[in-house]
């Protein structure tokens, strides 16, 4: 764990020298640990947990405009580029039907006769 951010100082410099976004994000978990017996030493918990990050723009964006959207009428928006093609779909349900029958025969000992019948590898660019 010691080395998860080792330098991590002169990483934010660097970054910050290069003028990207520095963005530090903060996020809060509230939860409540309920006692078994309740005495004066012993009782329910409040906890307040927070996690907290930094991040960078990894693409720069201070060049668009953020007082108005792209399209003013979202009905305008043409999704087929954004959509996957049929033999993308094709080889996303291909590698699916891999990854499931992995856990299922990891989980369930009576399909382990199957397991040669698995590919161990996805192909992949």
């Amino acid at each position: 764990m010691d080395s998860v951010g080792g330098d991590i100082k002169s990483e934010v410099k660097q970054v910050l020298q290069t003028n990207s976004g520095l963005r530090i994000v903060f996020d809060n978990l509230d939860f409540t640990v309920l006692a078994n017996i309740i005495l004066k030493s012993n009782g329910n918990s409040d906890m307040h947990w927070i996690g907290h990050y930094v991040t960078f723009d990894r693409f720069p964006s201070s060049h668009l405009d953020n007082t108005h959207p792209l399209l003013a009428n979202i009905n305008e928006f043409d999704n087929i580029e954004y959509l996957l093609s049929e033999n993308e779909l094709k080889k996303l349900k291909s590698d699916f039907t891999i990854l499931v029958a992995r856990v299922l025969i990891q989980f369930f000992t009576c399909l382990n006769h199957l397991k040669s019948a698995v590919a161990i590898h996805i192909p992949h660019r």
